[in-house]
């Protein structure tokens, strides 16, 4: 079947023109059927580049082999310019997050071990010369290493990271304890059958005092001032100003080098 001077294809003759020549035709008219299967063919090809593709291309299962390198916007990628195209959104990507993220910049992640340059915060020894740069930046801070050859990372594990300033520590190299704030209280009682003099429990402290007051027995006793203070107890009541809130646990990591 051959192409006109469109480039569409054409049928091979025409019947009517078999009529008229005195042709003998020995089969039924198919001039229907080869128009439309001219048609079809014009709908699902490219010939030869005169006329571009109007229909859809049914390949039946199979492959469409050997597809040239697309040059303009709207051209069919072969499977290598695919590949390519993926490598090159992958670097992109992989230099912007370079671009938006320094040496020394912290996040928090799911990620549960050091990747893409990124070191988990866990007071981890490193090489100051894999990892020149952040050893610029942050020396033997939080640690010497071995003191020649390495030097240690952060160790955030368990804690919160906090804004500097106010009444954090008076650096970011500096850990501040845990605290709660602390209970205080005084009062006053009469122990029956006791001396002036100190007597203490735990939060509560009795000091010798005076007083009068309403007494059940006839017999000796003694006047105190008692005093509660419950970091007498325990250290961690008074050390701090705020207590732990409702939180989540992630892991937090630094970034050590550049892509």
């Amino acid at each position: 079947m051959p192409f006109d001077t469109q480039g569409n294809f054409t049928r091979v003759h025409n019947w009517e023109n078999d009529r008229q020549n005195d042709i003998e035709i020995m089969s039924d008219r198919h001039d229907e059927e080869d128009d439309n299967f001219a048609e079809a063919l014009n709908e699902c090809f490219l010939r030869d580049g005169r006329t571009s593709l109007s229909g859809n291309l049914n390949a039946g299962n199979f492959q469409i082999k050997n597809v040239a390198q697309a040059l303009a916007s709207n051209d069919a990628v072969n499977l290598g310019q695919v590949i390519n195209i993926k490598d090159v959104a992958v670097e992109q990507l992989k230099n912007m997050i370079s671009e938006i993220c320094y040496i020394g910049d912290i996040k928090p992640s799911l990620q549960m071990a050091n990747h893409d340059n990124w070191l988990l915060c866990n007071g981890q020894e490193v090489s100051r010369t894999d990892y020149s740069e952040l050893f610029e930046l942050i020396g033997t801070r939080f640690g010497a290493g071995d003191g020649i050859n390495t030097f240690n990372i952060p160790n955030y594990c368990g804690k919160f990271l906090r804004g500097l300033g106010g009444n954090s520590a008076p650096d970011i190299y500096t850990t501040q304890e845990e605290g709660l704030p602390n209970i205080v209280a005084t009062g006053g009682s009469y122990m029956e059958g006791l001396s002036g003099t100190d007597a203490s429990a735990g939060a509560i402290s009795r000091t010798p005092g005076s007083g009068t007051g309403y007494r059940l027995d006839t017999g000796g006793g003694a006047y105190f001032n008692e005093t509660f203070d419950a970091s007498q107890s325990n250290a961690i009541y008074g050390a701090s100003n705020h207590v732990t809130p409702i939180n989540q646990a992630v892991n937090w990591f630094i970034k050590a080098k550049g892509e």
